[in-house]
């Protein structure tokens, strides 16, 4: 059994799993019901997991960071940006300098604007508040230089529309590191929208705003 499988042993907090599950999930394109098939548990158990309402048993977390290690799923990996892209939820690719370079489908929509407007600018020209905010934490401790193995956020994504008008959305965010072509680390974003019940409630769950975890 591979040392990082060993480790997994350990009892770890519910919201370490969910936030791994997660990423798994995202950066292979698989949904949910394919990793319980691969793992041979339940649709219904892996959503138990990823909500942070159970941790996967000590056997089960040996079997997850053994999948883990090998990437072993039922679908294959696909190209990380053209998948970021095509995403209908909020997603995207930041480098460290808080360059956007690669922006969902449903990012862009929220925004109300085309790709070309969108990628190739600065996070803080297009939010202000609590996601400029996020991106100096993640600078300041250390995400870009691998320290963190993902990061879990409760934002207030403010930003001005096409039509000059301000909105701000309340947003779930899970986050981590990638390492991009050149062999730096990108921010891997993701988020979805919530209402303000809900964002309150993330809030004290987070006990704060964000939630860093630290690689293993």
């Amino acid at each position: 059994m591979p040392r990082r499988a060993q480790r997994a042993m350990n009892v770890e907090p519910p919201d370490l799993w969910r936030a791994r599950l997660r990423r798994f999930r995202f950066t292979h394109n698989i949904k949910q019901a394919a990793l319980a098939a691969d793992l041979g548990v339940t649709q219904a158990m892996v959503s138990r997991w990823e909500s942070g309402v159970v941790t996967p048993s000590a056997e089960m977390r040996a079997r997850i960071m053994d999948m883990f290690e090998t990437g072993e799923v039922s679908a294959p990996l696909i190209d990380w940006r053209s998948h970021t892209a095509a995403q209908p939820g909020v997603a995207a690719v930041i480098d460290r300098a808080g360059m956007i370079e690669t922006a969902s489908a449903g990012l862009l929509r929220m925004l109300g604007r085309e790709r070309v407007e969108v990628e190739g600018t600065r996070l803080e020209d297009r939010f202000s508040g609590d996601l400029p905010d996020l991106f100096q934490t993640l600078g300041a401790s250390g995400f870009f230089d691998g320290r963190l193995e993902s990061v879990e956020s409760a934002d207030r994504y403010t930003f001005v529309d096409r039509g000059g008008q301000v909105r701000s959305l309340c947003i779930e965010g899970l986050h981590w590191p990638h390492t991009g072509e050149d062999g730096a680390i990108r921010w891997m974003l993701s988020g979805a929208p919530i209402d303000e019940g809900e964002y309150e409630t993330l809030c004290r769950e987070l006990a704060g705003k964000v939630a860093l975890h630290p690689a293993r």
